[in-house]
């Protein structure tokens, strides 16, 4: 038997006199905390939650509702992240692929590792691979 984890909405706000995030659960009237940090205020709202509904925290689902400035900062971070963990392996790939070609075209893997600026012995873990 599976029991459907409940889902709900913590909205954040951050109150720059207190240096405190306030945080309340959207259509929930009257659940609400606040923490000195981000961290603090989730844990916090996640157990008023659960107290207010009398469930287990675990089977919660709460989705984190941020300001949208901060929210349109921590996206462009994040989908920067994204495209530089492609990037990355997208280079991995075409590395590995240089060094195969290279060393098909009779070149030593010192001379490989040489022109492609990386080391003899990464030369060497990707052929193997």
């Amino acid at each position: 038997m599976t029991t459907k984890t409940a889902s709900y909405v913590a909205v954040f706000e951050r109150d720059p006199d207190e240096e405190a995030w306030l945080v309340h659960i959207k259509g929930i009237k009257g659940c609400q905390t606040y923490g000195r940090s981000l961290r603090q205020a989730e844990s916090r709202i996640r157990e008023a939650l659960a107290l207010w509904l009398d469930r287990d925290p675990e089977r919660l689902e709460i989705t984190a509702q941020f300001p949208k400035d901060l929210a349109l900062v921590a996206t462009k971070v994040s989908q920067a992240r994204y495209s530089a963990e492609q990037a990355g392996t997208l280079a991995q790939e075409a590395t590995a692929d240089a060094v195969r070609r290279l060393t098909d075209m009779g070149l030593s893997r010192r001379d490989a590792a040489d022109l492609l600026g990386i080391s003899h012995q990464r030369v060497q873990q990707l052929l193997a691979s």
